[in-house]
């Protein structure tokens, strides 16, 4: 008897024990379950608030679209603007390819008081939408319409900071990401300068352009230190953001994936990195992959992290099965697959294995082909636009436009200069000359 007692006493404190721990770190859908009941008792829309945010961050996709509307409408009840506006973006993530859906974040815009807050999130909202939109590169009625934007609905002298910034974002979706030339770098570039003169409550608008900076120019033939710096600064911004959530006490928002693209893009990057940096990312990558769940499936199923690793540490016995296996991914674009087989010719030469070096050679080729291609479409589009705007502020912040027509007075007058030195040189030595030859007949006499 005293030994069952024993038995039943000690399943006891286990059971307890468990449940203390499943209290303490229970799954996100009981967590969600938990709080939904709790929003049921609430009496005030600040608690409410309180509360849907946390359900909204322990919720996957789907799930916080639902919210997101809810807590539209529970902040407008606790006059909480920052909130209405921050679910205002969140939707326009959602619901880019939606017409519909975006006019009415757009009409919802239009309410918000505060003028430069109104302005940044247009901004915010019209680059979403033009972003998911251009990921289909056939769609001739998205570049119409960007066509006509740009041309029409913009004021190329005007001082408005988030109109030049929206032109610039639709010029740069017009072109193509995909594109090079020297106008996408031109505005690339000054889109870059006015992003920094934005106030840190733009961060949205900031983190927005510093993901696509960063994709650019990663490509083969980019700027893999200023993709690198685009990174640090994304990471700088999650770091601040992490912050003022732990302020605000949002305790489930967490920043584990956003830290890990940067982290794999930067790792993609390894030629511009040291060998310290490389470990220093790796090691932040594999404790991201340690205790992030959603980290770990990712980087098992797709591979880049391991990949763009072994490469940069020249362990290419490895590399070669894994960029081999990220290759298969039809989803990437032309400049990825490119980038992938320079990659896998560099580990196959280097472990002697012809076959892959065959391989990856000829489909580096291909696809090589492919962007000089893009090339072309994005000549024939600069052609169209820089008539329009290259004399126009917008692309020159800190130095006067190109004045073609003062151009070719300065060089008309330069050589008129030149005409009058070199006569001058002439007489100059004429004159000595002469001097030569007189002093010469004086000494003789």
């Amino acid at each position: 008897m005293k030994r069952h007692l024993i038995i039943i006493v000690f399943l006891f404190a286990l059971t307890h024990a468990l449940s203390s721990f499943a209290d303490v770190k229970p799954g996100k859908q009981a967590l969600i379950d938990k709080y939904t009941n709790q929003l049921k008792t609430t009496t005030s829309a600040r608690d409410s608030l309180r509360i849907l945010y946390y359900i909204f961050d322990l919720s996957d996709r789907r799930g916080q679209g639902k919210y997101a509307w809810q807590i539209y409408y529970t902040a407008g009840r606790a006059e909480n603007l920052n909130a209405q506006l921050d679910m205002i973006r969140n939707l326009a993530n959602f619901y880019a390819k939606d017409d519909s859906v975006i006019n009415m974040l757009l009409r919802m815009t239009e309410e918000v008081p505060n003028v430069e807050a109104r302005a940044a999130t247009r901004t915010y909202i019209l680059n979403q939408q033009i972003n998911r939109k251009s990921r289909n590169p056939n769609d001739t009625e998205l570049q119409t319409m960007l066509l006509d934007s740009i041309t029409k609905s913009h004021n190329l002298e005007g001082k408005d900071i988030y109109d030049k910034l929206s032109l610039l974002y639709q010029i740069i979706q017009y072109l193509g990401v995909d594109a090079d030339g020297v106008l996408f770098k031109e505005c690339l570039d000054a889109y870059a300068d006015l992003i920094e003169d934005l106030p840190a409550s733009d961060y949205p608008l900031k983190n927005q352009f510093y993901t696509t900076a960063a994709m650019v120019h990663s490509r083969m033939n980019g700027n893999p230190e200023k993709a690198i710096e685009y990174d640090k600064k994304l990471l700088e911004i999650i770091e601040q953001l992490q912050q003022m959530y732990i302020k605000k006490n949002r305790k489930f928002r967490n920043y584990d994936t956003n830290k890990f693209i940067s982290y794999r893009r930067m790792m993609g990057n390894y030629h511009a990195l040291t060998s310290e940096e490389i470990e220093t990312i790796h090691d932040s990558i594999q404790a991201l992959y340690d205790r992030n769940s959603d980290v770990q499936k990712t980087m098992d199923k797709e591979g880049q992290a391991f990949a763009f690793y072994y490469m940069a540490t020249k362990d290419y016995d490895r590399a070669i099965p894994a960029l081999s296996g990220l290759l298969k991914n039809s989803d990437m674009s032309a400049y990825q697959k490119q980038k992938y087989n320079s990659m896998l010719i560099e580990a196959a030469k280097a472990a002697n294995d012809k076959n892959t070096y065959i391989e990856a050679m000829e489909q580096f080729i291909q696809y090589s082909n492919e962007i000089d291609s893009l090339r072309k479409i994005t000549m024939k589009r600069e052609i169209m636009l820089r008539d329009s705007i290259i004399n126009k502020p917008l692309l020159y912040k800190n130095k006067a436009p190109i004045n073609h027509v003062t151009n070719i007075e300065h060089k008309k007058f330069e050589q008129t200069l030149m005409i009058v030195a070199s006569a001058l040189a002439i007489l100059l030595i004429i004159y000595i000359v002469l001097y030569i030859r007189l002093r010469q007949i004086k000494i003789k006499h």
